[in-house]
């Protein structure tokens, strides 16, 4: 069977015989909670469609996104690296679909399989490179510098132009105030490269944005191509 996830589609034939019979299909709807910070989730999820956000509360009230993840990956990684409590939220936030597994046999697999451990390695390492590049982003980065790299990793993880996002929860995931996201909005619209109305917001130029994220996109996907083989975006223009 060919999946969309490509963590799913390089598994090992012993991997596959262990984990495909138990791969349980599931929906993501938008601002589920999978997972709250300081809790065991009893599942994994392999995302087929749609996204998870991994968040942190860094004080009472705000909040700051880690890393995101989509079909190239797997929620929550810190299982892979044998932590069982999660250390940030899990938050879908496009809705899609996953399959689910449980805990316990992932751990089992990851213990019994050295193909498959070192296949969820590789995953862990492109993961943090991905936040290592969100850090530098954070940083450095004006704000509508930011929002640009922001849209292209999410458009690089879904099948549509449209992205249904409010300006409330882009100020959560970017760690700044709302009036700030509507004017970085208004910036990147009147440059063309984004279109923006009520809840939603249309990708129109990829490239523009790619220019605009002034670097800050681009090095998280490569190691990800360098480490899989693959590049995992899908690009819509």
């Amino acid at each position: 069977m060919a999946y969309v996830n490509l963590l799913l589609n390089a598994l090992g034939q012993s991997a596959s015989d262990l984990l495909v019979p138990a791969l349980e299909p599931v929906q993501l709807k938008t601002r589920d909670n999978l997972v709250a910070a300081g809790e065991q989730s009893e599942w994994v999820y392999f995302v087929e469609d749609g996204l998870i956000s991994l968040v942190s509360e860094y004080e009472p009230g705000h909040l700051i996104e880690i890393a995101m993840v989509g079909r190239e990956g797997l929620f929550d990684i810190g299982l892979v690296l044998g932590d069982e409590v999660a250390a940030f939220d899990g938050n879908v936030q496009v809705e899609g679909s996953a399959y689910r597994l449980p805990r316990q046999l992932f751990r089992q697999t990851l213990d019994s399989d050295p193909a498959f451990n070192a296949l969820m390695l590789k995953f862990a390492r492109a993961f943090e490179l991905q936040i290592a590049s969100t850090v530098a982003a954070n940083g450095r980065a004006k704000l509508e510098e930011r929002l640009a790299r922001w849209l292209l990793m999410v458009h690089d993880r879904v099948d549509t132009n449209l992205i249904h996002i409010t300006h409330e929860f882009l100020a959560q995931m970017l760690c700044c105030r709302r009036p700030g996201v509507t004017v970085a909005i208004h910036l990147l619209e009147g440059r063309g490269m984004i279109g923006s109305s009520r809840g939603q917001i249309e990708i129109r130029d990829r490239d523009g944005l790619i220019a605009e994220a002034n670097g800050g996109y681009g090095r998280a996907e490569a190691h990800y191509t360098r480490l899989f083989g693959e590049d995992f975006r899908r690009r819509q223009i």
